[in-house]
């Protein structure tokens, strides 16, 4: 595997699956709540989120609400920087979102088209139609390419410089759920409805590894050096794979009713993966052998009624601590355990 493979954290997509498992996770976690408190937490949304996306070193936010704006904060100074819009049709809010693994462009998404945002200036760099509806996506560095995961099965690959597509069709016709990408662009990753997650080269086309899920793939990440890379369906199944041997490393010690990840980051050094799930669930995993190190609850709506949250983006910080953004409107900060 390459050196210079590189990765951003991705986003995972608003989907039926995760929706009815977020309501019923919500009434099985009515009044138990984390015995350990986040040691930030900042409101970023009034009423909730469709999606979020976190920088790679967990510094800035990308926060898509319900009210069709997207929020882009500076969480070292809990400031909004930028607030983001396509237009003013309430049929069209912002559903999928990223950062640029070097934190220079961010991406917002709703159903059709897609903007680049210069992250300095707030300014966008244009507005693109998408040839389907959009599912997932993924910037590289300064957004050089972007990918797109497709409601069709298609993903497609774009250098924003030459105007290049290269559409990949290897995913059966099927749903794309989830997208990641290498920094510099030469690397997707994607998985779909047709339980397969492929590692594929962006410009040729080919794939690498194709690996296979006995259920509905609903997320999928790379780590950051290209030592990794993690997918989880919608049975229990989610594994850490080796991406210099091409096999599964190690499957994560998942309790029976954890069935969806929705957000997924590794540590630095690729020893750790932190994950968000509906139900509010944040988790540490070790993935030397896959076992649970630590697990948190995220900040619900209202800890009186029957409410939940789902964990839409979690992020390592350089000094000790671990970001997360959820659908109840909250971005925390929580202390990483002592190793």
């Amino acid at each position: 595997m390459p050196n210079q493979l590189a990765v951003n954290i991705k986003r995972f997509t608003y989907s039926t699956v995760v929706i009815a498992l977020f309501f019923i996770n919500s009434l099985l976690l009515v009044g138990c709540e984390s015995s350990e408190s986040a040691v930030e937490e900042w409101p970023h949304a009034a009423v909730g989120m469709y999606d979020a996306s976190l920088s790679d070193d967990g510094r800035f936010a990308l926060v898509a609400s319900v009210n069709h704006q997207a929020g882009y904060w500076d969480l070292q100074q809990n400031k909004l920087l930028f607030q983001w819009r396509h237009n003013d049709d309430p049929e069209s809010g912002i559903t999928v979102s990223d950062i640029s693994p070097d934190g220079s462009r961010a991406l917002t998404a709703d159903k059709s088209t897609f903007v680049i945002w210069n992250t300095t200036s707030g300014k966008p760099y244009g507005y693109w139609q998408a040839p389907a509806d959009i599912t997932s996506a993924a910037l590289s560095d300064k957004a050089k390419y972007v990918l797109l995961g497709l409601s069709d099965g298609r993903v497609v690959h774009i250098d924003m410089e030459s105007g290049r597509r290269l559409e990949f069709t290897g995913h059966r016709n099927n749903r794309i759920a989830s997208v990641d990408m290498s920094a510099n662009g030469v690397w997707a990753f994607s998985g779909a409805y047709d339980g397969r997650v492929v590692l594929w080269n962006t410009q040729s086309g080919q794939p690498r590894y194709v690996f296979e899920h006995d259920s509905r793939v609903t997320l999928v990440r790379l780590e950051s050096q290209g030592r990794l890379a993690f997918s989880s369906g919608t049975r229990g199944n989610a594994i850490v794979w080796d991406l210099e041997s091409g096999v599964e490393r190690v499957s994560l010690a998942l309790k029976p009713r954890e069935y969806v990840m929705t957000a997924a980051a590794f540590s630095a050094d690729g020893r750790l993966l932190a994950t968000g799930a509906p139900g509010r669930d944040v988790r540490l995993w070790s993935t030397q052998n896959g076992s649970l190190v630590h697990q948190w609850q995220v900040k619900t709506r209202d800890q009186w009624k029957p409410s939940g949250a789902i964990v839409w983006a979690v992020a390592f910080t350089p000094d000790g601590h671990i970001v997360t953004e959820a659908s109840s409107g909250y971005g925390q900060m929580w202390r990483l355990p002592s190793q």
